[in-house]
């Protein structure tokens, strides 16, 4: 099949081109590279094309070559979102719209990547047909686009729980999720702290997101089995209290819980959700534990891998107040 992964260069997406390439598909990634690195992977049946999703013209070129679409580009997270707030309509629901509507004028597959934050607060176990109530630009772009996506006839939606874990080498290392940030400070001996703490939280490794999703691009038709028909699935592998992911980090770490403090809500944290996969069935099975997810971390910290964590390149938000905002 020739696939086409938009955001291909990401945390994400090149998890994703490195699960299609290895079983045998052509891959073409469209990035802008817009954290300004560079992205190196070769392979025989990888085209890499630097441009830009709200490029229509280009978009059209592509996806009329395509069997399907894993439509990942995006800008993400609530701090990047709320950074630029025009750009982020521009991004996340007005060129997806046309990416939507060139998939359904070519009759190409569409895979898009959502999140589980369109359901905001809430204290129910939450699945796919839960009331969504979007709290924040990126969460109601997010939801907003799905409405596009629904129009192609072939289409998946995942509304991904919150990411963890090492995508590949090739690949940019977030340092802004929660489980690698508090991860990293605890094995550098400092103190984590954690407001509240009850708050519940999906959590997902980066590589169940990018491989399953390329299995949606390109798994049979003939699959008829609960979580293998078109549709919306909330991908997610655990729910965790936030205080249990710090203990967790902690225990895995083997340092003393006295390094983690749990201090009161400065404000009320509104994002708190807890998610049922019991839709995706037997098809959609994640791989990768939240156990996987931090000793990958403490490896490369106990390595010296990361030159410094708290570089604007591993923060979305950041990046896109203190760089592209200049």
């Amino acid at each position: 099949m020739k696939i086409l992964v938009t955001g291909g260069a990401g945390y994400i997406g090149d998890s994703a081109v490195d699960f299609l390439l290895k079983v045998g598909h052509e891959v073409t990634i469209l990035d802008n590279l817009m954290y300004g690195h560079s992205y190196m992977r070769q392979h025989d049946n990888l085209t890499f094309v630097r441009g830009d999703i709200t490029d229509y013209a280009l978009l059209a070129d592509l996806i009329s070559m395509q069997n399907a679409v894993l439509h990942l580009a995006a800008i993400v997270g609530d701090g990047a979102c709320a950074a630029n707030p025009e750009r982020t309509i521009e991004v996340n629901q007005d060129a997806t719209e046309e990416i939507a509507r060139l998939c359904k004028m070519f009759g190409v597959r569409m895979v898009f990547a959502s999140t589980c934050s369109v359901y905001g607060a809430n204290n129910n176990s939450l699945d796919e047909d839960s009331p969504t109530n979007p709290l924040s630009l990126y969460a109601g772009t997010k939801l907003k686009a799905e409405e596009f996506v629904r129009q192609v006839p072939n289409h998946y939606i995942f509304r991904l729980g919150t990411l963890f874990g090492l995508s590949t080498e090739h690949a940019r290392l977030r340092c802004d999720l929660v489980a690698n940030v508090l991860t990293y400070k605890a094995c550098l001996g400092e103190q984590i702290t954690v407001f509240g703490g009850e708050q519940y939280r999906p959590l997902l490794h980066v590589r169940d997101a990018g491989e399953l999703m390329s299995l949606a691009c390109t798994k049979s038709d003939n699959l008829k089995f609960p979580g293998g028909s078109y549709g919306t699935y909330i991908l997610a592998r655990t729910n965790y209290k936030m205080v249990s992911l710090a203990q967790s980090i902690l225990f895995i770490c083997d340092l003393p819980e006295s390094q983690l403090t749990i201090a009161p809500m400065p404000f009320e944290d509104q994002r708190n959700y807890k998610v049922s996969s019991t839709r995706r069935g037997k098809f959609w099975l994640t791989r990768y534990s939240l156990d996987v997810g931090i000793s990958e971390m403490k490896k490369i910290i106990d390595e010296g891998r990361i030159a410094n964590v708290w570089d604007v390149q591993h923060h979305n938000a950041r990046y896109t107040k203190e760089v592209l905002n200049d």
